[in-house]
């Protein structure tokens, strides 16, 4: 029997040996060479010894029995003793630094510290034969010596030694920190005045998740090490790029059945790639392992967080499914229509905990074509395909398909036995056992916006396919047997969730919904589009989720968490230049390695990914129960360091390589290049009233700062007013476009208080506060002298210019009674009223005839409304409109009536307006939309009015796509926008631009305002820069120059990736951009402003000849044309009559696939409908009232927390805007 280290002196003696003899007499091969190498089990070590020897306790001090004193029966060791002594069952991890014993510390010195050896943990563990230890000698310092430590793995002895006691975990884990892993010290060469290595196990660098998401490795199918033939030729087919025997080009040959569009190479790969896993995941090692190395060279598993050590691997299965990842516009929607074709007829396989493994005992003996088809359907073949293939060749086989169908691959789950017996059996009842069938079909869940883009890739790229769509809560779910004669069933998301069923429980009795029929399938495969938020907290979505049996699971996002995003991201949103495109995604990715300081965010990307892996994807062993190795996601995903905060474990690498599928940038711009891209940033020089309404919030602030002394709760940059001072920031960036928001009262109460303050206290204000202050005062004056500034704010309009209006009229339509010079200053609204009056007339000899007494009722109507919205409480509403039955008119002829070109009209010119941004809008899109189609992105409703009553002054056909529209008709709008080439303007709302959409027809892009999310900013600009772009895009953002958005959008550019995503959802995030806004000053104002009141259009376009007057079939030609003047035909309800307005659009047209129903008014303000359905009415004066009191501070100080709720709110928090948008609805801006 063999000496065992891990036992006493005493122990061993009575089993017949001396500690000598156990050494020296031991037959294991590893103890053997330990002592020709010189070395002894480490509690020897305090014995003196000498370079290259080992030292045992002489025999004759122990008293040892002999064969002459006892004959003890022949030694038979126990299988445990067999194990404990061969120390090969050990494994060797490295050694440890320990003083010799023959030296004294004061002989060493005292710069060697011995005290970091682990002595109680070692005597504990090998107390509990946990471990065993050896010492060698050092070499070329006999002063030190080396214990080699050997550890009992996990996986060996379980039945033997004892594993669970965490006191001895503990102690493992502390020697795993400490234990030198090279092969010197393991041979004794260590030099004694270096410092013992304890790096950990693959500790790697630490590089940012937004870094290892874009440097992921490319998909490389293996066609060669698929098992199951059926994949495999789904694979082959996936990646042919040859039609008999000839090389294609791509254009023309797709070599899937069904799939009309070739694709390109990197979408063949990521296909083939999603088929490879679904069928045959891979085996992986489990991530809780960190794969480690003796310092002879044999690999062991070592799991860091639990302290437990393996010698063999232990795998789990990757998911059957994934992320589809690949970048935006880059046709991920095309790659899933590709894999559902590859793999249609495929059937799932039934679960094995499941499956019968014993054939089926039938009563009596079946047809072999039953028995045929009984084989098929258990083993999942997929003879659909088989017999679809004869079908088109021209052979029928009927009785054998029909067989199939009735020997469908189907499995029982058993019903769960009862916790409890008794009367609690009762109170919660077991649900029954479910009969499931195997489904062929594919689940598609997709935002409502995007149900409509699925079917036109549907349609567009395949054919065959059986498709069932399910788009609003009104659509019946079909049964289960006719689920299973589809394909595809396409749901929106927000219908998809009407399929949760819910379970009440009481004492009495349990109520359980109907189950969906969609539960009473195992399908084969679900895809949900932007799925990035998929399996959030308990929803409607996730509770069925986890009611469906699905094989396989996938979701499409190119941004499958906020922080997770791809590097074209980041270049879209920066200004073209001349560097290579290779080179600056090289110096994207350098600059964004590391994590920096957006640990924060990266934790938060990780909690998301955990529960896409852990609810959705049902991946091992993350998603294991309690009690079956479970694996806790934020333990070892986001470990502790030893600092003591949370950083990324070093194989969260591996972990997102085996879930993403997505091919680097490089790649697909090298395999289909895109058409440039031009961005760049348009400086406009502001106009006079773009000047004034700025200087105004800038006013408001410096009073703020100034009054409060910058301190305290009254200082609007306190932190305790963030969210007051955020509304005041936004607000300032909307005036960059255009603002009316501010009350003659508060202006003029901010310049009496700060006249009061300067009155007080200029004895101890500084020269820059005293001159600024002065400086504000005149600014706000001079607003309050100005009558056209007066008008804008009262009736909450923005000025145009208009040259050569008829002089008999130019007094009743102008905006103030002080405007009515050449050119006229109008107000939008009024400005389309006079086009409306004069269109409407065009039957006539003169249209302009009555347009004076049109003004009159259009400035009475606004009088009322603002009476209306100056006190809600009135109920001076007009008359309702009465819909009374009329003969529907058709205008398929394409007749329609112009202005005569000599018509003194045709001379009147729209020179300009009040806004530098509208003015240039309408200056590119005249010069553009004939030849291109257009996208111009707001970020708020107000700014979509002013543009979308600027396109109508210009007679320019356009539609808009926002969140207040209903989704039908978003998805109405965009597909003509598409498709018609009446329609070349598109007004999108920025936040609907993030997901999904693909709009790759226009080329030109306009960014009204500078956004300050980059990322944001990127998901607008590759909604048209995408797979399918044919023509350059060129993106221009509007920005005023030397304002505060200029610098804003220059700190933005001038950031590190660090600082962009500490501050990216809130620039006052960014410390720099705070004291910026700070120290902001007034803008120039000279006393001579005339030249800069309006914003002149390059190319002034007619003003009443850009409409056209339709005319209805069967209308006389004759009477159409007669030349005499004719007076509008008088009718029993005129001013019913006088709100029809007629359309401008050429009657062949068709201005609307969805047709909107007219909508009740809840204001007395100006309502109509364009053309184009577009419920237009002007922004409704009562609800923009901001609350900024009247008094802005006190004597001494500003409370901006004062009073809220009521008009004496807080000076920053100017309220936003409200406008009954062209939307139909009241939103705030």
């Amino acid at each position: 029997m063999a000496f065992n280290p891990g036992k006493g002196v005493e122990e061993q003696e009575k089993n017949g040996f001396s500690l000598c003899q156990g050494i020296q007499n031991s037959d294991s091969p590893t103890f053997e060479n330990a002592k020709q190498d010189g070395i002894a089990p480490a509690h020897q070590s305090s014995t003196d010894t000498t370079p290259g020897e080992t030292t045992s306790t002489p025999a004759s001090s122990l008293s040892v029995p002999t064969s002459e004193t006892q004959s003890p029966p022949k030694e038979v060791k126990t299988e445990r003793d067999e194990m404990l002594d061969n120390l090969s069952t050990y494994i060797g991890i490295g050694a440890l630094k320990k003083r010799n014993g023959m030296h004294d510390e004061e002989e060493i010195g005292s710069v060697l510290n011995t005290d970091d050896f682990p002595e109680a943990e070692i005597t504990s563990l090998e107390k509990h034969n946990w471990i065993r230890t050896s010492v060698v000698v050092c070499e070329n310092d006999p002063r030190w010596c080396f214990v080699r430590v050997y550890v009992l793995p996990d996986d060996v002895g379980q039945k033997h030694v004892a594993r669970s006691s965490k006191a001895l975990r503990r102690a493992l884990k502390v020697i795993m920190m400490k234990v030198d892993r090279s092969v010197d010290a393991w041979e004794g060469r260590y030099d004694a005045d270096e410092t013992m290595a304890d790096e950990e196990p693959d500790a790697g660098e630490d590089e940012s998740l937004w870094y290892i998401f874009n440097t992921l490795q490319d998909p490389k199918p293996q066609v060669e090490t698929m098992r199951d033939l059926y994949a495999r030729r789904s694979m082959e087919e996936l990646l042919t790029v040859t039609a008999n025997g000839h090389l294609e080009t791509g254009q023309d040959f797709s070599g899937v059945e069904g799939l009309k569009t070739p694709l390109y190479p990197y979408q063949r790969r990521s296909a083939a790639a999603m088929v490879q896993r679904e069928a045959q995941p891979a085996q992986a090692l489990d991530p809780r392992l960190q794969v480690c190395k003796t310092p002879v060279g044999d690999e062991y598993f070592y799991d860091k967080e639990e302290g437990s050590i393996l010698c063999e691997k232990r795998m789990y299965s990757e998911a059957c499914g994934g992320i589809l990842a690949e970048t935006m516009g880059c046709g991920k929607t095309l790659i899933c229509l590709a894999v559902i074709l590859s793999t249609r007829g495929h059937v799932p396989q039934i679960p094995l905990q499941y499956q019968e493994m014993g054939n089926p005992v039938r009563d009596k003996t079946a047809s072999l074509v039953e028995m045929a088809a009984a084989a098929a359907g258990r083993f999942s073949l997929p003879w659909k395909n088989h017999f679809d293939s004869l079908s088109r060749a021209g052979e029928s086989y009927f009785r054998c398909i029909q067989a199939c169908e009735s020997n469908r691959g189907a499995y029982i789950i058993p019903t769960h036995t009862a916790r409890h017996g008794g009367r609690s059996g009762v109170a919660f009842p077991r649900p029954p056992a479910q009969h499931l069938r195997l489904c062929s079909g594919t689940l598609i869940i997709v935002p409502p916006n995007l149900v409509d883009h699925w079917e036109h890739q549907i349609a567009n790229h395949t054919e065959g396919l059986k498709v069932f769509v399910l788009r609003n809560n009104s659509a019946v779910t079909p049964s289960a047997d006719d689920l299973l004669q589809y394909d595809i069933v396409l749901f929106s998301r927000i219908r998809f969730e009407k399929e949760s069923g819910e379970v009440v429980n009481n004492r009495r009795a349990s109520v359980r919904k109907e189950d969906s029929p969609l539960t009473r399938l195992h399908w084969l495969r679900i895809i949900v589009d932007e799925g990035h938020n998929v399996a959030g907290h308990q929803t409607n979505m996730t509770h069925l989720l986890s009611q469906l049996h699905v094989e396989r699971r996938w979701i499409v996002s190119g941004t499958p968490s906020s922080g997770l995003y791809g590097v074209e991201v980041s270049l879209a949103s920066q200004e073209t230049s001349d560097a290579d495109r290779s080179e600056a995604t090289t110096a994207a990715l350098r600059g964004r390695k590391k994590t920096g300081n957006a640990i924060d965010n990266e934790n938060k990307d990780l909690d998301n990914l955990r529960r896409i892996v852990v609810k959705f994807l049902d991946l091992k062993p993350w998603s294991n129960s309690k009690g079956n190795d479970p694996a806790d996601w934020t333990k070892y995903i986001k470990p502790v360091g030893k600092d003591g905060k949370r950083r990324k474990a070093p194989y969260l690498r591996a972990t997102l390589q085996s879930l993403v599928v997505r091919h680097c940038l490089d790649v697909i711009h090298h395999e289909t290049p895109l058409p440039q891209l031009h961005n760049k940033v348009v400086y406009l020089e502001p106009t006079y009233y773009d000047k004034l309404s700025l200087n105004l919030f800038i006013f408001i602030l410096e009073v703020n700062a100034i009054a409060s002394e910058r301190k305290d709760q009254d200082y609007m940059f306190h932190p305790r007013n963030r969210k007051h001072l955020s509304l005041t920031i936004n607000n300032l960036r909307q005036a960059g476009f255009w603002w009316n928001g501010f009350e003659q009262a508060d202006i003029s109460g901010t310049i009496d208080n700060a006249t009061e303050y300067l009155d007080k206290n200029r004895d101890r204000m500084s020269e820059a506060d005293i001159a600024t202050l002065t400086e504000g005062i005149r600014i706000a004056q001079k607003a309050l002298s100005c009558g056209s500034w007066n008008a804008f704010k009262q009736l909450h309009e923005l000025g145009v210019f208009v040259q050569g209006f008829p002089s008999h009229a130019q007094g009743l339509w102008a905006l103030a009674h002080d405007s009515h010079s050449e050119p006229l200053l109008m107000g939008v609204s009024l400005a389309r009223r006079a086009q409306k009056f004069v269109a409407s007339n065009l039957n006539t000899y003169d249209p302009a005839e009555g347009l004076a007494g049109a003004g009159i009722k259009a400035r009475r109507e606004l009088s009322e409304r603002e009476g209306q919205n100056g006190d809600p409480g009135k109920k001076n509403m007009p008359e309702r409109i009465v819909n009374t039955k009329s003969p529907k008119k058709t205008f398929s002829k394409g007749l329609f009536k112009t202005l005569p070109s000599e018509s003194p009209l045709a001379a009147t010119k729209l020179v300009g307006t009040a806004s530098a941004k509208l003015t240039y809008l309408l200056d590119r899109v005249q010069e553009l939309h004939s030849t291109e189609k257009i996208i111009i992105f707001y970020d708020n409703n107000n700014a979509a009015f002013w543009i979308a009553e600027g396109l109508e002054l210009l007679g320019v056909d356009f539609r808009i796509y926002a969140n207040t529209l209903k989704p039908a008709l978003r998805t109405a709008y965009l597909a003509l926008f598409r498709e018609s080439e009446a329609v070349h303007v598109l007004l999108m709302d920025l936040r609907q631009a993030s997901h999904g959409l693909h709009i790759a027809n226009a080329s030109r892009v306009f960014i009204v305002n500078p956004i300050w999310q980059p990322t944001v900013e990127s998901q607008a600009i590759k909604r048209a820069h995408r797979i399918g772009q044919t023509r350059p895009v060129f993106v221009e953002t509007l920005v005023l120059k030397d304002t505060l958005e200029d610098k804003i959008l220059k700190r933005r550019k001038e950031m590190s990736d660090a600082e962009i995503q500490q501050a990216e959802k809130d620039l006052l995030d960014d410390n720099t951009m705070s004291t910026i806004i700070q120290n902001e000053n007034f803008i120039p104002m000279p006393e001579d402003e005339a030249s800069t009141r309006l914003a002149r259009l390059r190319n002034p376009p007619g003003f009443f000849d850009r409409h056209k007057l339709p005319i209805p079939d069967g209308t006389d030609l004759d009477d159409a044309k007669d030349k005499s003047p004719s007076k509008p035909t008088k009718t029993t309800t005129p001013r019913k009559r006088k709100r029809v307005i007629m359309p401008d659009a050429t009657p062949d047209e068709k201005p609307d696939i969805v047709t909107p129903h007219r909508q009740r008014s809840t204001s007395a303000g100006l309502e109509y409908r364009n053309e184009n359905g577009i419920l237009m009415t002007p922004p409704s004066r009562g609800s923009s009232r901001s609350p900024m009191p009247q008094r802005l501070f006190s004597p001494g100080r500003i409370s901006p927390s004062a009073n809220r709720g009521n008009r004496q709110g807080s000076v920053g928090a100017v309220k936003t805007e409200k406008r009954v948008s062209i939307f139909g609805g009241e939103e705030n801006s």
